[in-house]
């Protein structure tokens, strides 16, 4: 079970690094999560759901911040 927890944790942190929509790359994660869903217990696609999105919303407040940080980018810099 850790060995699941592990794997879609960095499946979502990929979404977060190589997906940079917002809206498709959680929309991958809703239909991953169905997928999974469909082929094993349904309870296990919920887990799968929250697993996504923990590493997808890790990487977004984490990683891409310092990403931004370390190239010279703002939010700021983007709306100008």
């Amino acid at each position: 079970m850790l060995f699941y927890f592990i794997v879609f944790m960095v499946i979502g942190l990929g979404l977060g690094k190589f997906v940079p929509n917002k809206k498709v790359a959680l929309s991958l994660v809703v239909v991953l999560s169905i997928l999974w869903g469909l082929s094993h217990k349904e309870i296990w696609g919920l887990v799968t759901l929250g697993e996504l999105l923990l590493g997808y919303f890790l990487f977004d407040v984490f990683l891409r911040a310092k990403d931004e940080v370390t190239l010279g980018e703002s939010e700021h810099d983007k709306n100008l």
